[in-house]
């Protein structure tokens, strides 16, 4: 797991390389300005990147557009975290419009930082690249006693009780991948399709947890046969509407009932 971390201060770099460390996060690299910051990222590509929102050269949101625009091949997906002295209502705001990952302010502690460490690297958010914004999904929560204008469709009657499936990490990010790739298409997709797939996607989103369950194999599997079909569609071309509503049925039936005996769910 490779970490820069960037600050104009050598001490702040030496805090932040400290805490890592103490967390057996060991392979990290340091930089104190924009171009070193810049140089570093192309040259290491680096997994995560912890800098500061301000750097002689650059700034945090400068870089965070940079990196998701496109630097000479660096993964756009790469996880940007901004520390900052000033977390007002309008510098977040723009981070979250820029794709910032996660926001730690200054001065922290352990514990704050690590938390939005293990934030990108054990529940990182969706990806989204689309015309308009590039970067992790801006939706954190889903609020379920939300009082305001329903804008995405039809929404679900009844929101599923989440079973112990969805504590395996595997099966979640597979469906938050359908439910990604989805979203695509939604103009095409008729209400009761897409509320079925609402309900599965706050089912998953319920549940963030890592404890160790048993592998549900037939909604992994469902799942990821879902994407494959959504990832080889050619671009502009429209999906089977058949066989997207068997498969948001079959991921429905799945979460609603996970004490369905080992041979109906196979089936």
């Amino acid at each position: 797991m490779r970490i820069l971390v960037a600050d104009a201060s050598r001490h702040t770099r030496a805090i932040i390389a400290e805490i890592l460390r103490s967390a057996g996060l060991r392979d990290l690299i340091q930089a104190s300005n924009g171009q070193e910051l810049c140089d570093h990222t192309e040259q290491h590509r680096p997994r995560i990147v912890i800098t500061a929102s301000a750097l002689p050269g650059m700034s945090g949101l400068d870089f965070t557009k940079l990196i998701r625009t496109g630097l000479n091949f660096v993964p756009r997906e790469t996880s940007i975290i901004l520390t900052t002295d000033a977390p007002t209502r309008s510098f977040l705001e723009a981070a979250r419009m820029h794709g910032v990952d996660e926001i730690v302010a200054v001065p922290f502690t352990t514990a704050s930082l690590m938390t939005r460490v293990r934030s990108v690297i054990e529940r990182p958010r969706p990806f989204i690249d689309c015309a308009s914004y590039v970067g992790p999904c801006r939706r954190r929560l889903m609020l379920q006693d939300y009082k305001g204008a329903r804008r995405r469709a039809v929404e679900p009657a009844v929101i599923p009780a989440p079973g112990p499936n969805w504590n395996v990490e595997s099966n979640r990010s597979a469906v938050r991948l359908c439910v990604q790739k989805m979203s695509e298409y939604k103009g095409g997709l008729a209400p009761e399709p897409h509320a079925k797939l609402k309900a599965v996607y706050l089912a998953v989103m319920k549940q963030e947890t890592r404890e160790e369950q048993e592998r549900d194999e037939s909604l992994g599997i469902t799942a990821k046969a879902f994407g494959r079909y959504l990832s080889t569609l050619a671009e502009g071309e429209a999906p089977d509407a058949q066989v997207i509503a068997d498969h948001i049925d079959t991921l429905h039936a799945l979460t609603l009932d996970p004490s369905q005996a080992d041979a109906d769910r196979t089936s």
